[in-house]
């Protein structure tokens, strides 16, 4: 969206392990807001929402998408992972989706995020470590800081519309079929 004359933010890439990095990140608007499921509110301005969204995305072992790209105006992004960090309430991970959809303002530059990751339970444990990782450099309120017990977390969303991908490693995939359907019914 950005053309050679304009300048660019570029974040650091907190998430090296990811194949994808949406370019959308590196062009936020000034004022750009974020809202999600994760958030108990928004945040707004391009520091604190690259900030977030910078780290944030470490927290997946990977993304397997079963889309990305422009879609009229709006980039979409719809995808699975587990989330990293988690092992102490979820052995395996905790599996999570995410549909993520990206406006632009006349400038061509990212001017709001809407994610939507699901289950809940999920999402409220991605929102728990959020906390921890940032602790006051958010308003707390922001963040969900309740019960995040592993009985909560056991939560299956996959149909079966989730195709291998070639990114992820074996030892990966096998342990983590379930996000991508393999044996459902």
């Amino acid at each position: 969206m950005t053309t050679s004359n304009e300048i660019t933010r570029k974040l650091d890439n907190q998430a090296p392990h990811l194949d994808y990095y949406p370019h959308w990140l590196d062009n936020l608007a000034e004022d750009v807001i974020l809202q999600g499921a994760v958030f108990n509110g928004e945040l707004r301005g391009a520091e604190q929402v690259g900030k977030m969204l910078s780290f944030a995305r470490s927290l997946y072992a990977f993304q397997d998408f079963r889309f990305y790209g422009m879609r009229g105006d709006l980039f979409l992004e719809d995808y699975c992972s587990r989330i990293r960090g988690s092992e102490a309430y979820h052995p395996a991970g905790v599996e999570i989706y995410n549909f993520v959809v990206v406006y632009f303002n006349d400038a061509g530059e990212t001017s709001q995020l809407v994610m939507n990751h699901r289950p809940q339970s999920a999402a409220l444990l991605f929102s728990s470590l959020l906390t921890a990782h940032f602790g006051d450099a958010f308003d707390p309120n922001l963040f969900y800081g309740g019960d995040v017990s592993a009985h909560l977390l056991d939560r299956d969303l996959s149909r079966g519309l989730w195709p291998p991908s070639s990114r992820r490693p074996a030892a990966i995939f096998e342990s983590q079929h379930s996000c991508l359907g393999v044996g459902q019914q």
